[in-house]
């Protein structure tokens, strides 16, 4: 039954992946994004790397705040994972990375799987999501975007700032709910009831930084200082691709890239990216040729960064690629 499994999802991986190429050679300037490449100033993407990297480290930095109370791991351990992460999200399928952030700490210190999960898939998602409508808000008022574009932007705002509202609620109230004795249990069976009240615990242990007010907002202010960052990184790219690029342009690509990424559908993520990328500058008037040689130029750079450093801090770490692959696939169900 698991091999079945394991053949659909390759098989639905295959048709994902088919239909993205083939909407990248669709809509993407290949033939025009090659011609770019002798014009790139690349005296422009050394300040754009090192900036990616270092957004990396405050997202580390983030981590490392929800997990203050752990003072057993060290800081250079969560920076080097979560390079380590970003390598196994590019090249595994499926987020594997994040699965490794969750697996790796609890082997190492011992640190709840449930914990981990609600940290890494819950909390740091609604930040990003906070963080992406409240920069998007600013992009909003500096560019002059379509009414249905500002709508659906809108619309979207509403429903992650809503979702962010009950995660509060539930940091905050959680800990003084037991479920294993409550009426919302009552149809398991009894013997079911102590591990499903100790993973909700471990859970609502995940949600700790979003307690507080201060807490929250301390969050909230590290999140946006990592996503203006890599802001930054978008916008040197463009500088060494022509594309005179206005922060609040590269605002817009950043977010469009983040969320072409955010699922992967196929290898290292080519074709979706490529395809957001390109549309989101073409809409906002560059050359389709230009916005194409941007787009996959910065893919293929930003990925063999991720492969320079996610190596270095698998060393630092003394992990192996099998090690990766193994402990990305033999990842619980439940984290």
């Amino acid at each position: 039954m698991r091999f079945r499994s394991v053949r659909t999802l390759l098989a639905l991986q295959l048709l994902l992946s088919i239909g993205t190429l083939a909407l990248l050679f669709w809509r993407v300037d290949i033939v025009g994004a090659v011609r770019q490449l002798p014009d790139v100033r690349y005296g422009w993407l050394v300040p754009g790397l090192l900036m990616f990297t270092a957004s990396k480290g405050i997202h580390a930095y983030r981590w490392r705040y929800f997990l203050r109370h752990h003072q057993e791991i060290p800081t250079r351990h969560l920076f080097a994972l979560f390079l380590v992460s970003n390598l196994a999200n590019a090249v595994i399928p499926f987020r594997a990375g994040d699965l490794l952030r969750i697996e790796l700490p609890n082997r190492r210190f011992g640190v709840a799987r449930a914990e981990m999960a609600s940290t890494v898939l819950v909390v740091e998602s609604l930040l990003d999501g906070v963080t992406f409508v409240i920069l998007l808000t600013t992009g909003i008022a500096l560019l002059d975007l379509p009414e249905v574009l500002r709508s659906t932007l809108l619309t979207l705002a509403v429903i992650v700032l809503s979702i962010f509202a009950v995660t509060v609620l539930a940091a905050r109230y959680g800990t003084a709910w037991d479920p294993t004795h409550s009426r919302v249990l009552r149809p398991v069976p009894a013997r079911a009831r102590p591990f499903i009240g100790r993973r909700f615990v471990e859970t609502v242990a995940g949600l700790a930084s979003l307690r507080t007010t201060s807490a929250t907002a301390v969050a909230i202010g590290i999140s946006i200082c990592a996503w203006v960052t890599e802001v930054g990184v978008y916008w040197f790219i463009g500088h060494a691709f022509g594309l005179g690029m206005t922060v609040a342009e590269a605002l817009v690509v950043t977010i469009a890239a983040n969320l072409a990424v955010a699922v992967p559908v196929t290898p290292w993520n080519v074709g979706p990216y490529e395809v957001v990328v390109t549309e989101a500058l073409v809409a906002m008037g560059a050359p389709r040729d230009t916005a194409s040689g941007y787009a996959i130029g910065s893919h293929l750079l930003l990925l063999a960064w991720i492969g320079v450093t996610g190596f270095v801090a698998m060393w630092s770490l003394d992990l192996s690629l099998r090690d990766l692959v193994h402990r990305s696939a033999q990842a619980p169900p439940a984290a």
